[in-house]
């Protein structure tokens, strides 16, 4: 008798794939890219060739093709070659206009929907990034006024998506630590990415001082610990992260920078 081919619940697919569930919706209701199959009660159930056309997407979405733009390469009328390719999301130049003129709806339903259609990766280094260097050039009190704006809605953002994930009951619990300053939107983002990883949070914003969390009868509690910095530390800190990879029962993931600073 043949073996039935395996089939996988959205969650699965996103710890598999690293596409939050709502991209993963969105990409099938607005863009009718991928087509799950139903259960009786309406869950969407994934078959292999959907989670290979969802790494495909994700291929297309790093070269710089923008999600309105895939169906036409999945369905083979339309070649690579044939697209304008770029480094930065459409969105970009749009939110730049919205903050330039502090229209803050308009500016928040950008974000929202980017968030919504985009992985976390391609958020941070096409549309995050290249909005932040613009405003970086940005003279006079101006820069600030608008770099105000996108602080307030990209943290508003981020914490909505936080509390969604977060009210999925995961057995596994981790410990997230921001060690730069409280409001760090790299610092959100990264740890939604551990949170992508089918895990609950508890995150630790603006920590600077880890000696209260090094004991193991505070660790005994989380499967895994995240500890995030975009800057040098002192060697007391890193003592104390050290002590933290010593004591913490399963794995201790550092952000990137702080990985290549302690070793």
């Amino acid at each position: 008798m043949a073996c039935e081919e395996p089939l996988y619940t959205i969650r699965e697919v996103s710890e598999l794939t690293g596409v939050k569930p709502v991209t993963l919706r969105a990409w099938q209701r607005r863009y009718n890219l991928v087509q799950p199959q139903r259960t009786e009660k309406g869950h969407r159930l994934y078959l292999s060739s959907d989670i290979a056309t969802i790494r495909q997407i994700q291929s297309w979405l790093a070269k710089g093709v923008s999600i309105g733009k895939v169906k036409p390469l999945l369905m083979g009328q339309q070649s690579e070659e044939e697209l304008d390719q770029s480094s930065e999301l459409a969105e970009c130049s749009v939110l730049l206009d919205a903050l330039s003129k502090l229209q803050r709806t308009k500016a928040h339903k950008i974000i929202a929907t980017v968030f919504k259609e985009y992985p976390l990766d391609l958020v941070e280094t096409q549309f995050l990034n290249p909005v932040i260097e613009t405003l970086d050039h940005v003279k006079g009190p101006q820069r600030s006024i608008q770099k105000g704006l996108l602080q307030s809605l990209m943290l508003a953002t981020l914490v909505g998506i936080f509390e969604a994930e977060n009210k999925v009951r995961h057995k596994e619990q981790c410990l997230c630590i921001n060690m730069d300053s409280a409001g760090s939107i790299y610092a959100w983002l990264w740890m939604l990415k551990l949170s992508g990883k089918g895990v609950s949070i508890t995150f630790l914003d603006g920590i600077e001082d880890l000696s209260g969390l090094v004991s193991e009868e505070i660790l005994d509690a989380y499967s895994q610990v995240g500890i995030f910095s975009n800057r040098s530390l002192t060697s007391v800190q890193y003592n104390h992260i050290r002590d933290i990879q010593k004591n913490v029962a399963g794995e201790c993931c550092l952000s990137d920078v702080l990985n290549t600073l302690i070793t």
